[in-house]
């Protein structure tokens, strides 16, 4: 059986915005909380109630509709233009043209095949400009009841203007910013700005300017919801000038943050240009002088190029990537963005929110106050009396779904949804409302303080009721004893109740009191003598209420602290509420502070980072107040995740490194975010960074693999030219064996398993934070070099014999195949020696290797295949050639991983350091 409660948040709903008319007269125009009603309307030169003239509504209605403008959209065409400006993508264009130039034009099919598929998938990985914003856009309430002329009629939110007086109502999305002139038990759930789920109570008392966004009880924002009552408002902002309006600001202007991987592969892009140009310039300036035929000098230019440019790595690293963002789905979570998959590994600092994130997002009892104690469980007879009364009172209901997982939906307001359910725990049913039936019901508004249920029970009237502690502590005149015999309620019993109710507070959770009147009439009096009724109040007790900490919850922060990563929250929640939560999940100890939104207002930017990184737990923050965190830690070097769910988190979460929205937020959040937790737990985060963790390995092999075969490459073509000798690999051949055979390769290296060190790794350490650490980058040039020089020797040797030269090109194909098959087994770890890891462990790498032998043989033996790589049939002699070239150079990348990996690993592992990949 499933349980559920209802959400009075309507997530996917529409809104509107538009532009405002600027009205000061002195005025802040962010305050009008703190002016009364009557001013504000004046301010407007409005009438409160009689609106605006009509003729005074469209004269404001031509500075500017209630709407955003829309963002500017890029086309495919200029996404197109800026891939082919990479430098991959100009090496190759530049190869295809020389090709076509010197008439190898199957040659220049081949590079332009490549170039085609580099730009395909840049293309593809490409952005998500202006989504979330378009997500705001889409959240539209379609209509409003606008008074105008003294008249009400329903008007389209477009032609909404400041000075409008609009009329609120139970299920209406308001459609631009409201100073309340008029509010009748009014509550408005505004979590898509504040991220707190709780309906907001409305009146109209003015509040401090410097009021917090979730502390202004006397206005009502656009794209947030009525609830329940209703109201009556002046509007004071529309359109771009609205709260949401400023976060759709920040959205259009906020500047993208490149990933970890995305930046290292633009500036090994930018090295490896800079490279291949020196080379080919000293290169070709050499073969001239030698006296070579322009044709041939081309002929080399374009080897060493295209032997210089990791062709393959983009499509490699999408498949791994993409791999990633498969197995992080399968724990819970759907990585929006391709890169995001691996930076998550890089994660050095997690800014969350409390609720939902953390916590279940939904009230629960958890504790029952009597004299006895306080208790978790409903499992006392006081405690049982409670809550029976509680269910009694409560005007909430169950409703059993009809459907193959036979659920049952808890109704009401959030508190009314967890006293049934937790009645339903204790075992009372719908049936002891049939046993009690109810004769009249009394509904809670905040100014009486309680409401209730009267009730017939054992030929008695019983008004069961709850409301406000402090009330009902001052009015009970008994209390139930034991075996629920009632007894006169003593000063010493308020004051024990009273330290419960401090204690409750202190931790951020919410209490109601609970308490019984016998009733002389069959109904409630009126309510003017309701208090006289109140005073004959029998306490029953308390119930605690607080949101619901999620299991899993303090085991991923300990894991993710354990790998490096610091965890910061963010809430707009009250200071004590977010201490309490920090402490209990572990983000925070003992001794642990918590800092409001108006603390770091005035630090400089400096200031807030020092602060940030000695404290843990930040309260009372706004949406401006995240994005600068975001920023500020972003220009400080650290790798950001920003989890969030409402439309207030969209400018931080397109700010962080990687945003992170819950799957039950709002459409704005998920579009302006990178991974959506979609069952909202924290421990995807967890599961997620250690994919990442993997993913960032995986691709730092592939990178070594990769380069130092391009390494390779080079090293080979241009010591045969220094020496004199001939080409010794044409550019085609070059594309097949990094391509053709070594495409799969690449790929089957994101099927590594995860080490077990790699979740006791700090992110900051150099060998994790990039992918090309000095380590790993004195393993690519040494591999390189070593291979170069047995291939060069190779070469030597083939042409001392007087090996011809289109034979003597095909074994240095072949050569340079089995070089990189043993390559990619060696390089399966970089701080393991071969013979002690389980080649078995990753299979796909075997098949691979396995078909990048096949497809050697293709291109050694198949005819078609023979014309365009320029091979000619070899020996049995020659295959050996080959295979001993492979077996050599195991052994010289085994040397290599001993000198840079495994020798300082060793060292490392005394100090307690872990660095293997």
């Amino acid at each position: 059986m499933i349980i559920k409660t209802t959400h009075n948040s309507e997530r996917s709903q529409r809104l509107t915005h538009s532009s405002s008319s600027s009205i000061s007269n002195g005025v802040n125009v962010r305050s009008w909380h703190a002016l009364s009603p009557d001013e504000v309307v004046k301010i407007f030169g409005s009438d409160g109630e009689r609106g605006l003239t009509e003729s005074e509504a469209a004269s404001r209605l031509t500075q500017g509709k209630n709407r955003l403008p829309p963002p500017r959209r890029e086309s495919v065409f200029s996404r197109i233009f800026r891939q082919l400006k990479s430098p991959i993508a100009i090496v190759l264009l530049l190869a295809a043209f020389a090709t076509i130039f010197i008439s190898h034009y199957t040659d220049a099919v081949v590079i332009a095949l490549a170039l085609l598929v580099n730009v395909a998938i840049g293309v593809f990985q490409e952005g998500r400009a202006g989504k979330a914003f378009a997500a705001i856009a889409a959240r539209e309430a379609s209509t409003a009841l606008v008074v105008r002329d003294g008249t009400r009629h329903e008007s389209p939110t477009d032609n909404l203007v400041p000075g409008d007086i609009i009329m609120l109502s139970s299920g209406a999305r308001i459609g631009a910013d409201v100073r309340l002139t008029e509010t009748h038990e009014l509550t408005v759930e505004e979590s898509p700005l504040s991220g707190e789920w709780l309906p907001v109570e409305k009146t109209l008392e003015q509040v401090a300017e410097d009021a917090p966004l979730v502390e202004r009880t006397s206005m009502a924002y656009s794209g947030t919801l009525v609830i329940s009552g209703g109201g009556k408002g002046v509007v004071v902002a529309t359109g771009i000038h609205t709260e949401i309006g400023s976060i759709a600001r920040e959205l259009l202007k906020s500047r993208h943050t490149e990933t970890p991987l995305q930046r290292d592969i633009k500036s090994i892009a930018r090295v490896l240009l800079i490279i291949v140009a020196v080379v080919i310039v000293f290169i070709g300036a050499l073969a001239l002088y030698q006296g070579m035929t322009v044709g041939d000098t081309l002929l080399i230019a374009i080897s060493l190029a295209v032997a210089s440019i990791p062709e393959g790595l983009p499509a490699a690293v999408t498949v791994v990537l993409a791999l990633g963002m498969e197995r992080i789905l399968k724990s819970g979570g759907l990585v929006r963005n391709l890169p995001a998959a691996e930076t998550l590994g890089a994660t050095s600092i997690i800014l969350t929110d409390k609720t939902g994130t953390l916590t279940e997002g939904r009230m629960k009892a958890v504790g029952f106050v009597t004299l006895k104690g306080t208790t978790e469980e409903a499992d006392g007879p006081i405690a049982r009396e409670i809550l029976r009364g509680a269910v009694l009172a409560s005007d909430g209901y169950l409703e059993e779904k009809k459907n193959a997982a036979e659920e049952i939906v808890a109704h009401g307001r959030p508190m009314e949804q967890a006293i049934v359910l937790a009645g339903l725990e204790a075992g009372f049913t719908e049936g002891l409302r049939q046993t009690c039936p109810r004769v009249d019901e009394l509904h809670f508004t905040s100014t009486r303080g309680f409401g209730g249920m009267l009730v017939r029970e054992d030929h008695k009237r019983i008004a069961y009721v709850t409301g406000i502690p402090e009330l009902f502590l001052e009015n009970a005149t008994t209390e139930m004893g034991a075996r629920g015999r009632e007894r006169a309620f003593s000063k010493e019993h308020a004051h024990y109740y009273h330290d419960a109710l401090t204690r409750a507070a202190r931790e951020g959770k919410r209490v109601l009191a609970v308490g019984r009147i016998e009733a002389h009439a069959d109904m409630f009096p009126p309510e003017a003598e309701l208090p006289k009724f109140l005073s004959r109040l029998e306490l029953l007790g308390f119930i605690i209420f607080s949101d619901v900490i999620r299991e899993d919850a303090r085991a991923s922060v300990q894991e993710m602290q354990s790998a490096g990563a610091r965890i910061i929250m963010l809430t707009g929640d009250n200071p004590e509420t977010a201490l309490w939560f920090a402490r209990e999940t572990g983000i925070a100890d003992k001794n642990g502070r918590v800092f409001v939104g108006n603390d770091i207002h005035d630090l400089s930017d400096e200031e807030l980072v020092r602060l940030l990184r000695e404290h843990s737990v930040f309260a009372r923050v706004v949406p401006t107040d995240k994005l600068r965190i975001a920023r500020v830690l972003i220009d400080a070097g650290e790798i950001i995740a920003m989890t969030g769910d409402g439309v207030n988190d969209a400018p931080a979460l397109e700010q962080a490194t990687i945003g992170v929205a819950l799957g039950s937020g709002t459409d704005v959040a998920k579009e302006a975010s990178d991974l959506v937790l979609l069952n909202n737990s924290f421990s995807v985060m967890t599961h997620a960074i250690r994919e990442g963790r993997r993913l960032r390995d995986n691709v730092k092999k592939i990178f070594g693999y990769m380069l130092s075969t391009n390494f390779s490459e080079i090293f080979i073509i241009t010591s045969s030219l220094i020496v004199g000798l001939p080409i010794p690999l044409l550019p085609t051949q070059i594309l097949w064996a990094n391509l053709i055979e070594g495409g799969p390769m690449n790929v089957a290296l994101a099927f590594e398993p995860l080490y077990p060190t790699a979740m006791k790794r700090s992110p900051k350490h150099p060998d994790i934070a990039k992918i090309l650490s000095r380590s790993t980058i004195r393993l690519i040039i040494s591999v390189g070099i070593l291979t170069g020089l047995m291939l060069v020797a190779l070469h030597f040797y083939l042409y001392a014999i007087a090996v011809p030269e289109d034979e003597l090109r095909t074994i240095m194909f072949g050569a340079l195949s089995a070089s990189s098959v043993a390559g990619a087994l060696a390089l399966k770890s970089f701080g393991t020696p071969l013979w002690k890891l389980n080649i078995f462990s990753n299979k796909i790498l075997l098949f691979s290797l396995l078909g990048s032998v096949a497809m050697l043989m293709v291109a050694l033996f198949v005819p078609a295949a023979q014309a365009i790589v320029h091979t000619v049939p070899v020996s049995v002699f020659d295959i050996f050639i080959m295979l001993g070239a492979g077996v050599i150079n195991l052994g010289l990348i085994e040397l290599s991983k001993e000198l840079f990996f495994i020798g300082p690993e060793r060292r490392a592992a005394r100090a307690g350091i872990a660095i293997t990949v």
